[in-house]
């Protein structure tokens, strides 16, 4: 079978796009072109079975050594860590970028803010995160769930550990956005090669950057995209999915443009960190060895 033997599972918000974006000009590696498959996390997608996911999205896997997939919501999907596992088996290697919580989950707020899901300053977001994300939990809603849980998406530690429960650490590369990606790209892209057991001689563009911070050109065709109707129904029912997705994302590309977001202030910054990622990361950084410097 022709299976991820490899994922990059997170964070989201954390410049796994533009890893994906780099690692897929490598001729030994093969991930789909649509990005994040989604399986292991969506429970109505996972339901469809292995070898669907398989027929879906690595049909067209030839010799290429390292077979990927980048979902950076497996990270954060409590029951993701057990399906991979009994699926894939306890060899997949795990890439993991980690952002500071904080900016984080401000790039996620405005994320949501573009895409027309919420109305709420960030401050008031995050104070009712729980009662959302307990509300979506009731009422099986993960897509809601996903789009505003911008502080526990950011909770690494508490992640990892349900990851370390099947996988030994040996088998994750965790990767800092701020000092390895931004900062030592060169260096960082040359550890996941030797992580991933790449050939290092091929030379390609590693300074790019997917996915900036957007803002929609149109927010009428934001609103379309997101209506539901007989429409939507009927061409579910004449196309796949897969390819109804892909439509929808070039869409989406073309109506947005790039802009600089305020950044968020200091003294809230750290008013935020003390109040909702202090401990988690003291025990991300016990379980991994390393200070995040945060």
């Amino acid at each position: 079978m022709n299976l991820p033997n490899f994922m990059c599972i997170g964070a989201a918000k954390s410049g796994t796009t533009t890893l994906y974006d780099i690692l897929r000009q490598h001729p030994e590696v093969f991930i789909p072109t649509f990005k994040e498959p989604h399986f292991f996390d969506i429970p109505s997608v996972y339901k469809k079975g292995i070898s669907w996911y398989e027929k879906t999205y690595y049909k067209s896997v030839k010799n290429q050594k390292c077979i990927g997939d980048f979902t950076p919501s497996y990270f954060y999907e409590k029951k993701a860590a057990k399906r991979i596992f009994d699926d894939l088996g306890k060899d997949v290697k795990f890439i993991v970028m980690l952002r500071n919580p904080v900016d984080r989950a401000y790039s996620h707020y405005l994320h949501s803010v573009r895409d027309e899901r919420e109305g709420l300053s960030f401050l008031e977001a995050i104070a009712i995160e729980q009662e959302r994300l307990q509300n979506y939990s009731e009422k099986d809603d993960y897509l809601n769930n996903l789009r505003h849980s911008y502080i526990s998406q950011g909770q690494y530690g508490t992640m990892l550990q349900l990851y370390l429960a099947y996988f030994p650490i040996n088998n994750f590369l965790l990767i800092h956005f701020e000092e390895d990606f931004i900062k030592n790209r060169e260096q960082t892209i040359d550890t996941v090669y030797e992580f991933l057991g790449l050939d290092k001689t091929y030379q390609f563009d590693i300074n790019i950057k997917s996915n900036p911070a957007s803002k929609a050109r149109s927010k009428a065709l934001k609103k379309i995209m997101q209506k539901t109707g007989w429409w939507r129904k009927a061409l579910k029912m004449l196309l796949p999915s897969q390819l109804i997705q892909i439509v929808k994302n070039k869409i989406q590309r073309a109506n947005i443009s790039s802009f600089t977001p305020k950044p968020f202030p200091l003294d809230k910054r750290k008013e935020i960190f003390d109040k909702y990622f202090s401990g988690d990361v003291i025990t991300f950084e016990h379980t991994i060895n390393r200070e995040m410097n945060w």
